[in-house]
């Protein structure tokens, strides 16, 4: 039997006007197709109905919350939907969670400022202070725009949803974000979110915030995301690097820079940890105010490369110009493809001529 989600509550067609915004209904929310030969649960669990009747029958062999899925900027005022033979289910938005927290459902959903929760409802019957969950998340979502240089209003609320099995890794970033029952606790312990942290939930949501004119897959795919990993911990959360990952202890990172120059510093094997130094050693000199004003400024270019090389350029002349410095021989330390021309732009500039790097020259 379907279950109820109060999230989305748009009001019943009396005009067929919901026919007429092309919206669908949807039962479940664990949209991954799982592609794996061993199965925890079906592949495909969700259905969508497109709404073509003011009445209509619909139905999930597997159940599953039921929402209104809208087209982008959809607005209906003064319709009324009316759900029958469904059964109730927790969801906490402001208030009535004590009541509510009952409902008889398997899944629980939480509305927050700018992020949606849906997990198992065992995993939140017992829980007494939803508001504290409710400021962490409203906190962390707040962090999560701060350093992207987005309003703290989400265009669209961030999800995450909870599955037995997911299609890929851990965790997976998308609309939704998808992670494992076994962590769905984590997302609800504010106490122990500052104090162990809650890394690979806020790299997911690092993933949503990359942007392809300052990415340069594949090699900050599993980077650049991470800088909303070190920013929420500690501008938010108020937990060090070096305590919210095993990467960020200072013995670890130098690690990893000493294994890529004795590598030879070949851009191949710049990624993940290696990569995201990078960016912690702009960070440690410039501070964070330079990432927003970097960001900022990507957000107003009409047009960019799309060759790593040309956006690489780009990024350096950029930076450069936002802290007033000139930084390309501390790319191409970094074996970056700084070009003459990039050089030329940036020669007027005063040298970064202490950068991390120069003792490996």
């Amino acid at each position: 039997m379907p279950q109820v989600s109060e999230e989305n509550p748009v009001k019943s067609p009396k005009d067929h006007l919901l026919l007429r915004l092309g919206k669908e209904i949807q039962i479940g929310c664990q949209t991954d197709y799982l592609p794996q030969d061993e199965l925890k649960r079906a592949r495909s669990v969700c259905e969508q109905f497109p709404v073509t009747a003011e009445k209509m029958q619909v139905w999930n062999l597997w159940g599953g919350l039921i929402y209104l899925v809208s087209p982008p900027n959809t607005k209906v005022e003064g319709a009324e939907v009316v759900v029958q033979i469904a059964m109730p289910a927790p969801y906490y938005k402001s208030d009535d969670w004590l009541l509510l927290r009952t409902a008889p459902a398997p899944w629980a959903e939480f509305e927050f400022d700018n992020i949606i929760l849906t997990v198992p409802s065992d995993v939140v019957r017992k829980l007494e202070r939803p508001d504290e969950v409710a400021a962490l998340w409203n906190d962390i979502m707040k962090g999560i725009a701060d350093l992207a240089v987005i309003p703290h209003t989400f265009s669209r609320k961030e999800r995450f949803v909870a599955d037995v099995q997911i299609s890929a890794g851990w965790m997976h970033a998308g609309y939704p974000i998808m992670i494992h029952t076994d962590s769905a606790t984590e997302l609800f312990r504010p106490d122990s979110a500052k104090t162990a942290g809650l890394w690979g939930e806020i790299h997911e949501l690092g993933h949503n915030q990359q942007r392809s004119c300052w990415e340069f897959r594949p090699h900050t795919t599993e980077a650049t995301c991470n800088l909303w990993s070190v920013y929420v911990h500690e501008e938010v959360l108020g937990l060090k690097r070096e305590k919210a990952h095993p990467s960020m202890i200072l013995t670890n990172r130098k690690n990893t820079v000493d294994k890529y120059v004795k590598g030879g510093k070949n851009l191949s094997d710049w990624n993940v940890w290696t990569a995201l130094e990078t960016y912690l050693q702009l960070q440690e000199r410039f501070g964070w105010d330079a990432f927003k004003k970097v960001f900022a400024a990507s957000q107003q270019m009409s047009s960019f490369p799309s060759e790593n090389d040309a956006k690489m350029n780009l990024y350096a002349e950029t930076f450069s110009q936002t802290v007033g410095m000139n930084l390309s021989a501390f790319f191409k330390a970094w074996s970056w493809p700084i070009d003459r021309a990039t050089e030329e732009i940036l020669c007027n500039l005063p040298p970064w001529s202490d950068h991390p790097m120069v003792q490996y020259d």
